[in-house]
This record gives C-alpha cells, sequence and structure tokens, in this order.
C-alpha cells in the first residue's frame, strides 16, 4: 500500500504539471480569458437621445443576431422605440422634406429624394444657386460642391444624350453631394474630385473621371447609402477604396458595424482569413478586436471549441464533457497557480532525482 502511494504522488504531480504546461501554452497562443462579448445597449440609448435612429437601428439589429443581446428584453423595447420613431408619418413628412430642401438626411426617404431632386436638375441648381450666394456674400466658398454640381449637370446632359447609359455614374455624384454635406468625404477624395471635375469641365465629358465613380456607385448598390459614406470616410485612397468594395461584396450591409466594432481592424482580418465563413467571422467579431484576433490565432474550428460552439466536436457527450473541462480550466485558473504548481512539481522531481543519485553512488 505503501508502495503504491509513492507511486501516486509522483504520477499525480507529472499529470498536474503536463495540464499546467499545456493550459499555459495555450494561452501563450491565445487567452479566452480576454475575450468579453460588446454590450450594445449604451450605445444605441445614445443613439437615441441624439436622435441618431437609422444608426441605433443598424447597431442593434447587427447585434440581435446573437442570443445574448436577443434575450435581453431591453434590447426589444429599443428596437419598439426606435421604430415606432421611423415609421411615424411626421418623422417620415420631416425627413423626405429635409432631403428635399437641404438635399441631405439620414433616412432612406430623405436620401432618396435628395438624390431624385439631383436627377431632375433641380439639386444641382439649388446647390451652386447656395455657393454662388456665399461668393457674392464673401463668404466661404465650397469647392468640392461647386465641381460636384458642374459635374452633375454635365453628368445630367450625359445621361440624356444616352438614354440613361451614364446614370450609375449620375448617381455616385449625388451620393458624394451628400456626403460633402454630412461632411463624409475623406480629403483623399476632394482633392481628386476637384482636380478631375476641372478636366470634365474643359472636356466637357466625364469619361476621365469614370473610374472613380464606378467603385462608389457599386459599393452604393451593395450597401445603400448611409453605410456607403460610413465606410467612404475611412478611406485614405483609391485603392482602400477598391478594397472596401471587395470587404464589402463579402459582409454587405454589415459591413459598416463591422468595421466599428473592431476599430476598423476587420478589414484586415478578412484578408488574413479569407475562408473563414462570414457566420464566424461575424460572431467573433461581437467580442470585438480580441475576438478576431483569437479567431486568426487559434483557427476558426479551435476558436468555436473554446468558446463551445463546435458542434461537430461533441459527437460523444465523452469528448463534450472533456472540451467543457478543458475550456472551464482555461478561463478560471489564473497564470500564477499553473506556475506555481509547475514550480513546485520542478524541485519536487529535482529532489527525487538526487535523493536516488545518493543512494547509487
Amino acid at each position: 500500500m505503501r508502495s503504491l502511494f509513492k507511486l501516486l504522488v509522483p504520477l499525480t504531480l507529472l499529470l498536474l504539471v503536463s495540464l499546467s504546461l499545456l493550459l499555459l501554452e495555450e494561452r501563450k497562443a491565445f487567452d479566452v480569458r480576454t475575450l468579453v462579448q460588446i454590450d450594445p445597449i449604451p450605445s444605441i440609448e445614445k443613439l437615441i437621445i441624439e436622435d441618431k435612429y437609422v444608426d441605433a437601428y443598424e447597431q442593434l439589429t447587427y447585434f440581435m443576431q446573437y442570443p445574448y443581446v436577443n434575450n435581453n428584453p431591453k434590447s426589444h423595447s429599443l428596437l419598439k422605440i426606435i421604430e415606432n420613431k421611423r415609421e411615424s408619418y411626421a418623422y417620415r413628412t420631416a425627413k423626405f422634406l429635409e432631403g428635399l430642401i437641404k438635399g441631405g438626411s439620414d433616412e432612406s426617404i430623405g436620401k432618396a429624394s435628395a438624390i431624385a431632386s439631383d436627377f431632375l436638375i433641380i439639386g444641382d441648381i439649388r446647390d451652386l444657386s447656395i455657393e454662388g450666394i456665399h461668393y457674392i456674400k464673401d463668404e466661404k466658398v465650397n469647392n468640392v460642391m461647386v465641381a460636384l454640381s458642374s459635374l452633375g449637370l454635365i453628368a445630367t446632359a450625359s445621361t440624356v444624350y444616352t438614354l440613361g447609359a451614364t446614370g450609375p455614374i449620375k448617381t455616385s455624384i449625388s451620393v458624394l453631394k451628400y456626403g460633402k454635406k454630412v461632411n463624409k468625404l475623406p480629403s483623399w477624395l476632394n482633392n481628386k474630385l476637384i482636380k478631375e471635375v476641372k478636366v470634365s469641365k474643359k472636356l466637357k465629358s466625364i469619361n476621365n473621371i469614370q473610374n472613380l465613380l464606378d467603385p462608389i456607385y457599386k459599393l452604393y448598390e451593395k450597401v445603400g447609402l448611409n453605410q456607403t459614406l460610413n465606410l467612404l470616410k475611412i478611406t485614405k485612397s483609391s485603392k482602400e477604396l477598391k478594397n472596401i468594395l471587395k470587404f464589402s461584396s463579402r459582409f454587405g450591409k454589415k459591413s459598416h458595424i463591422l468595421l466599428k466594432t473592431t476599430n476598423n481592424q476587420a478589414l484586415h482580418y478578412s484578408k488574413a482569413l479569407p475562408h473563414t465563413s462570414s457566420k464566424n467571422f461575424l460572431y467573433a467579431s461581437s467580442y470585438g478586436e480580441n475576438g478576431l484576433k483569437g479567431l486568426k490565432k487559434m483557427g476558426e474550428v479551435k476558436f468555436l471549441k473554446r468558446l463551445g460552439l463546435y458542434s461537430n466536436f461533441t459527437k460523444t457527450s465523452y469528448k463534450g464533457n472533456l472540451n467543457s473541462l478543458w475550456n472551464y480550466l482555461l478561463k478560471v485558473i489564473p497564470n500564477s497557480v499553473l506556475f506555481s504548481i509547475v514550480f513546485v512539481g520542478l524541485f519536487y522531481f529535482i529532489w527525487k532525482f538526487f535523493s536516488v543519485a545518493r543512494e547509487l553512488f
């Protein structure tokens, strides 16, 4: 019995040391304890107070696809408030007139009236008149708006002449005009537009600017006006615009919120993880940038296992229980405890080695 106990002690200690080393090794690659899912409620409440109902709706619906938000009664309460406001007659009428008169709005109906006014030349003449008044009063003139409105008139003539073939370009111009009004055009694009419009006016053609406007139209087609402008704002060059277009092809109307919740790092990780399913990529983003970092370091299968979501791994209750136990140990046991076990084990085996060596020699 005593000899059995003597054997049991080193075996148990060896097992604990091995387990501790494995846990420390996995944490070295990525520590799952850093993963905390984003709570969108405070941000959405702030957006509602600021009357930004479109942004609030997009952000809330993005997160409501996950149980931890969908099961929260407050989420449904906020969604009802947002939907009731956006569907009210007074709100929709105000937004329609806002788009028609001011040439811009954050709501679809206001954006539609703003863009429609541009297609009927009304918008271009209106905006040129506004800038003309600024010039007469010796006030600051918005050169980008003048350039876009002038380009809009050229594009309108081309649209009529080509029986609508240049319609997408006209749409792109309207999108950019609205973007300028809400201060969402990046500086590189402002400078590029002024330069290219000068060439267009000289040639009385929009052919030279088509390569710049085509990606904007495609982006608008994929994600709508609001998200197009939000995505445009973070670009720093025409190359980045093309990367954003490719990114939006993968994630659609979720692209902007995906970038926002990950500090724009989702663009980098989407390139690094081209074969990861979009569904799992989006789920990882609910943990913010750290979620995507963990997804890249551990791989799709291992990442989902650590979160207890990989059903293929749990084909038997035995394997499922082991995986759950492993996940629990990774999340609960502090590194200090693991290092202590390794230190004690190392000390014990060194002591036993010298004890045996003394007996032999």
